[in-house]
Parts: C-alpha cells; structure tokens; sequence
C-alpha cells in the first residue's frame, strides 16, 4: 500500500509528530499542492491572520519526487497568504524536494511560533530544532551555507537539502520567499517566506539515505515508462532551447506579438528594444553556467555574472539565477533595459529572499504614484540606483519601505489609486499582457492563488500551439469558448503536475501526452489502475477544494478583471485590443464548464468530484 508520510513540527511545543496518509486520500489528491490544499482547508482556522501561530506551512514533496527522473525533484509550499489574505501555493525545484524524501518524510507541516529565532534538521527521519540567533538577519547565501557547515557538511548545496529565509522574510514583507537548494531555487509567490519569518524559522536542512525505489511495486516497469519519458523529453527542441538560453529566450517572443507588459502594464504593447535583457544578448555578453534541478533532462537553469562596472557581482555573490519572470519584473516593467543593473537587481533580491514578481510590481506601483503625486520619492522609469534603494528599504521595512513591504495592491489602496493594480485577488501580475494573450484574460483572474501564469499557462497554445493552435487575438464565440474549454484543461491538468510534483516545461513538447503519462507512472509505481481521464478528474478535484478556501472566506470569491486590462493597448501588433470581451464572455463559458456559480462550485460539482464534506461551506 502507497503511504504519504508526513512531520507534524509544532514549533511552540517543541514537538515532532509523524503522521501517514493512507492510500485512499492518496489517490484523491496526490501529494505536493492538492494534498496541502486539502488539508490546509480542513485545518487552517477560518478567518485567522496569516502572521498567527495558528497558520500553517505545508511544504510536500510528491509521491514521484526522487524517483522518475523528469523534472521531479520539486517541492510545494502552501499556507494562508500574507499578500492576498487567504490562501497560497508556492513551488520550487532544486534539490531539497529530493533530499526531503531521502530524509524519510514526504511532506512537513510547521504550526506554532518559537520562543526565538530556530533551524530546523532532519537527518535519516531523526528532527531536531537548533538555535538560529546567529544566522537571523544574515541573507539567504550565507545562512544556507552556515547550516551546511554547523551540520557536517560542505558548503556544497548538492550535498542536502535546505530551505532558508532572509531579511524579507523575518521582517515579513508580505512577499517575501523562500529560497531552496541548490543554485536559487525560490518558492516565492504569496508570501510563504513572511509566513516562516513570522514563525521564527529561519530555515530548514533535510538529508537521509531512504531508499526510494524500494517502494514501487514494479520497479522494471516503472523504469520502462520512465525511461521512455525522458527519451521524449530529451530529444525535443523544446529541451534544446531551454538547456541554451532558459525561460528568459521568451522576452523577444514575447515583445515581438505586442505581449510584454511595461510600465506597471500601462505602457505600450511595444514601446522599446529589450533585446539588452534578452537571454540572447546576456548570454553572448556575460560568463554564464547552466545548471539543472536534480533529476532533470532539461537543464535550463541560467547563471550569469557581471565581472566589472557598477553593477559588479561580488566574489560571495558570483553569479545570479536568471528567469524571463525575473528579468521582466526588474526591467522593462520598470524601465530598465541596462542588463548589468538588472542582473544586480535580480541577485539583491535573491539574497534577501524577496518575491521577483511582486518586487517589480510593488516598484513599478511606486513610480506610477510618485508620476499621480501620490508618493514622494526621487525615482524614475529605469532609474537603478533609485531601485535598488528601496530594494533594500523593502526589505528591512525601513522608511517608505514599510509601505513598499505591503505590496502594489495595499500600497495603491494606501494612496487612494486603486485602478492602477493590475492584478487579482491582491496578487500582481507576471510577465505577460492579457489584452494580447487572451487565454491570461480567463486563466489570471481564475487563478486560486491570485494573479497568476502557471495554473495555466496560455502561451503554450497561443504561441507555441500545443495541444493546438489558438489565435491569441482572436474574440469570437468559438475561440472564446475554446479558449475557455483550453484554460480549464490546463488548471487540471497543472494541479496534477504540481501535485505529482514534476515540472512544467514537459507540457510544452507535443511528443508528451501528459494524462496518458502520468497515469502510466502512477499505475507502474504503485498498482494503480488509473486512467487519463481520472488524471484530470484528480486535478479538477484539487481545483474546486482551491476555490473552497475562498467561499470559505467570503473574500474574492467571484472572479473580476482590473480597470487596466479594459484599457486599448494603444500600439505595436496587438494596437486597439483589450481584455474585456474575453473575459466578460468567457467567463460564463468557463463557470458553465466547471459547475460554479459566480465563482462558487455548486453541491452537485461537489458531489461528482467526492467533495461533499466541504458542503456546508456553499
């Protein structure tokens, strides 16, 4: 029988409590996201400020993780959100999701508060707290490699797992991450750092010598299924250009169809070159290594370095995990094409454990009040050095920074602008215009953590036409609906990956049926008899107990577009379109196809996805 094993980390008591998940809810909701959404739903008080002791953190690998060798070794981070108030789900990949599982527990849930700043161990199913005042306040670099080291290891972040917090996430800015090993990994999105801060955690080491594939029932087929996986993956040129030039060879896509967001999404579809922040012209122009998450085919992992100038790494600081998210967030959506000062910016804020996306929002919000003389601050579109001045007041909640550290939708709520948030459910907006792609028009503003491109991702059929080709400017009924039919196909389906818990980017590749795939491992894994569609059906199970925790709040439970994304790009390819019509009507087709009602599951859907304990919730 397959079992989920879990450590219960009660941080007031000092207790450690070892818990299994039988195989029956195993099957309803996997591990890593659904998993956590689930239990986070029957667990979390209704109602509780996120910085309480009462919350919880659910960092859960997969029943996969560590054992296929396809993009596996990721983790999930869920827990109440400091940024929208209600619920969030983080991941990241690395190695920790791996040496978690080597450690002897599949999944950890921290509650209470500690009396002062703590580490926490686990070495071969063995926990221990540590005393961690003399890490608090040093930056997410260094703290990883003092808990190496007071743990018997090289400063080698191949060696175990860790998991650390830094500046941001101790004086909780509400979007500050976690960073994981090895080489930057971050699980940043909601605030799930500020969550850990708040609990004096300062971080996390995980190692262990558990056999994982003594727990498969048929290790030869599984092997089989596996293997013929990753041939798929790794002949693709998907993988090719990934391995080359990572997430980031996505800004001249983007750019190029009039979808690159600039200026807090109030500049034009294509106002300016950003050929200087494409991962083209840095990777001709900067020393760069390539490095993969454990038990990955694909390898897109980019580290650039600036060696001279202003913006010089330091020797600690060598070099910087680079993302498109990342690049975008602190260049064009601020201004700044300077490639040299957006690397730096990129780096600061990984060693201060801040969110990339919700930094660059939260900046670009500044500027636009400081422009409506709302905010007084001597900073401008592209201005660095201003920039990264209030990187580091953000951070240590220092000044303007204390307002900063809320967040861009607190901040223009704050200072009486409200329109100017271009996000949903209190969450910003990633790297991509929703007027030019509209599939962002249904899948941003249905996304249960809030403002979001990977609960479903619409580029992978708009550009890249997988699992088929849709017009991303197309408006009438039927794309409307079959964009409708796509989004939803896809947030099922990515609850499945997240839960699994593996990597997206296979979803890309036409040569990876997804559904079939999964259900293959999972059936040769363990003697499940599951099939595609019950791989979706698990999925979509997971998605309605997400939009659960909103009904359960009562707090931005029916899905709303923001002013901005009514608003006509007003040049470049995608000239004159909005967001409007695809929302406004795709959403009726949407809510038609998931059984909700004005963003509600109704009893039925609950009954036919197995749910009906969470009925006195409707």
């Amino acid at each position: 029988m397959t079992v989920f094993r879990i450590l219960r980390v009660d941080l007031s008591r000092e207790h450690f409590t070892e818990e299994i998940i039988k195989e029956d809810l195993l099957k309803k909701f996997l591990g890593g996201r659904g998993l956590a959404a689930y239990l986070a739903l029957k667990e979390i008080p209704r109602g509780i400020d996120p910085f309480d002791p009462s919350n919880k953190l659910y960092i859960f690998s997969g029943p996969l993780s560590g054992i296929a060798t396809i993009s596996s070794s990721r983790v999930n981070v869920t827990t109440r959100s400091p940024l929208t108030g209600v619920y969030t789900h983080s991941n990241a990949g690395g190695n920790f999701s791996y040496w978690l599982r080597k450690s002897g527990y599949d999944g950890l849930i921290i509650e209470g508060k500690a009396d002062e700043p703590v580490y926490l161990v686990i070495k071969d199913g063995e926990p221990k707290l540590k005393p961690a005042k003399h890490i608090w306040g040093k930056w997410t670099g260094a703290s990883t490699k003092i808990i190496l080291e007071e743990n018997g290891f090289p400063p080698d972040e191949t060696k175990a797992g860790v998991a650390v917090i830094g500046p941001a996430g101790e004086n909780l800015v509400r979007f500050a991450g976690i960073r994981l090993s090895d080489y930057e990994r971050f699980a940043g999105r909601g605030g799930v750092g500020a969550v850990m801060g708040s609990k004096l955690l300062k971080g996390i080491l995980v190692w262990g010598t558990r056999d994982l594939n003594k727990e498969l029932v048929d290790r030869a087929k599984f092997m089989k299924v596996n293997t013929d996986i990753v041939k798929r993956i790794a002949t693709h040129d998907t993988t090719k250009v990934l391995h080359r030039y990572g997430t980031n060879v996505l800004m001249n896509i983007i750019q190029s169809i009039g979808a690159l967001p600039h200026y807090n999404f109030g500049g034009t579809g294509k106002l300016k070159d950003v050929t200087p922040v494409s991962e083209e012209y840095i990777k001709d122009h900067y020393p760069t290594e390539t490095h993969g998450c454990y038990n990955c085919p694909i390898g897109c992992t980019q580290m650039p370095t600036v060696k001279s100038g202003p913006f010089k790494f330091t020797v600690t600081e060598k070099y910087v995990k680079q993302e498109y998210e990342n690049t975008w967030a602190l260049g064009p959506n601020v201004g700044l094409t300077d490639p040299e000062a957006n690397l730096k910016l990129q780096k600061l804020a990984n060693e201060l454990g801040l969110d990339t996306i919700s930094l660059g929002n939260t900046l670009s919000m500044a500027i636009e009040l400081v422009k409506n003389g709302k905010l007084n601050l001597d900073i401008d579109w592209g201005d660095a050095g201003s920039l990264e001045y209030l990187v580091y007041k953000i951070a240590y909640r220092d000044g303007i920074g204390d307002d900063l550290a809320e967040g861009d939708y607190r901040l223009a709520v704050k200072y009486g602008m409200p329109q100017l948030f271009v996000g949903s459910r209190g969450q910003g907006l990633p790297a991509y215009d929703a007027r030019a792609l509209k599939g962002f028009a249904i899948a941003y503003y249905t996304a249960n953590r809030g403002g979001d491109h990977l609960e479903a991702y619409t580029p992978t059929w708009e550009v890249f036409g997988v699992p088929e080709k849709v017009d991303p400017f197309c408006e009438t009924q039927e794309c409307i609906e079959k964009q409708a039919r796509i989004v939803k196909w896809n947030q099922d389906l990515f609850a499945v990956v997240d839960s699994t818990i593996f990597c997206k980017f296979e979803n890309l590749m036409p040569n990876i049926d997804t559904e079939k795939d999964f259900a293959n491992l999972y059936n040769a894994a363990f003697g499940w008899d599951l099939t595609p569609q019950d791989v979706l059906t698990i999925g979509e199970r997971i998605f309605n107990v997400e939009r659960l925790h909103w009904v359960r709040e009562g707090k931005w439970v029916k899905d709303e577009l923001p002013p901005r994304m009514r608003e006509p790009i007003p040049d470049g390819p995608a000239k004159g379109h909005t967001a409007s019509k695809m929302f406004d009507e795709g959403i009726k087709v949407y809510y038609k196809l998931r059984g909700w009602v004005d963003g509600k599951p109704t009893r039925d859907t609950l009954k036919r996805l197995g749910l009906e304990e969470f009925d006195y919730l409707l």
